[in-house]
């Protein structure tokens, strides 16, 4: 089970993007910070909590906070890599665990060194709210490496077939899509399609479908602007009691419910039914 990333808020400790010398070392010490470090080239010998670890290039290293750390280099192959030492904390200021393993193998990807690149330029100028932005890419950076280590159907999504059929489904998901119209936008028999769908998605076509509308509904909902019925029928569900049925079973609340409290304190949303009746 992947653990909830929503409410996790990184604050940056240090950063330095390090290209060790012969003589460079990490003195032993137990932290107080989270250790995120992204090998981009050579060796390091690390010891973490008392466990020896030779890293490599395309490793990524999650030291957590109180554990005991020591490195050094191997002269032959110096190692040059991004080190950042993290605070992280809940929406309600306690610290939090970044679920990772010590040591993870995921390659070089150069949107994630244009990553720390962006950290490296921000944390040298200090300009006016560098902080606030450091936070947001600090955001993005845990978003990237969990989902390539955590996130079972990460690979799976990477089929281009499926990111097209995402990426359409999101822009018309109030369109009547069906798995054999998306089948044949991709040249593929409907059952192959379902099963390469539901590989990657860890859920059916169908369920993913309902799934997105009812968000942009919610959405929706919260703004306060559209009735029941105009969400409904502007998220592709042309039957509004089962619309209504629908998200009050996959979200706890009806439809209704999710108006801001401004709009909740007015007279209850009225459904019409066909021929302008109103329930």
């Amino acid at each position: 089970m992947i653990p909830d990333f929503n409410n996790m808020i990184p604050e940056l400790h240090y950063y330095i993007h390090r290209k060790c010398t012969p003589n460079w070392k990490i003195d032993a010490n137990v932290i107080p910070f989270i250790d995120i470090t992204y090998v981009i080239d050579g060796k390091a010998e690390y010891n973490i909590g008392g466990h020896i670890y030779i890293v490599k290039k395309g490793d990524l290293i999650c030291i957590p906070q109180n554990t005991y750390r020591a490195a050094v280099n191997i002269p032959e192959d110096l190692m040059e890599c991004y080190s950042t030492n993290i605070f992280l904390r809940d929406q309600f200021g306690q610290e939090a665990r970044l679920p990772l393993p010590i040591i993870s193998h995921i390659g070089i990807i150069p949107r994630l060194i244009s990553r720390f690149h962006e950290i490296h330029e921000e944390w040298l100028q200090r300009d006016f709210g560098y902080m606030l932005k450091i936070r947001g890419i600090l955001c993005l950076i845990l978003y990237q490496i969990s989902n390539l280590i955590l996130n079972e159907n990460h690979l799976s999504q990477e089929d281009p077939r499926i990111k097209n059929s995402i990426r359409y489904m999101s822009m018309h998901y109030q369109d009547p899509l069906t798995i054999d119209l998306m089948a044949r936008q991709f040249h593929l028999h409907p059952v192959y399609y379902g099963s390469l769908f539901r590989e990657a998605m860890g859920m059916t076509f169908k369920q993913y479908l309902i799934s997105l509308r009812l968000n942009y509904a919610e959405n929706m909902l919260k703004s306060g602007e559209y009735s029941v019925s105009e969400v409904a029928l502007q998220c592709g569900f042309s039957d509004i009691f089962y619309f209504s049925k629908l998200f009050k079973e996959k979200k706890g609340i009806p439809p209704s419910g999710m108006f801001p409290p401004e709009r909740r304190k007015k007279k209850e949303d009225t459904i019409l039914l066909p021929g302008g009746k109103e329930e």
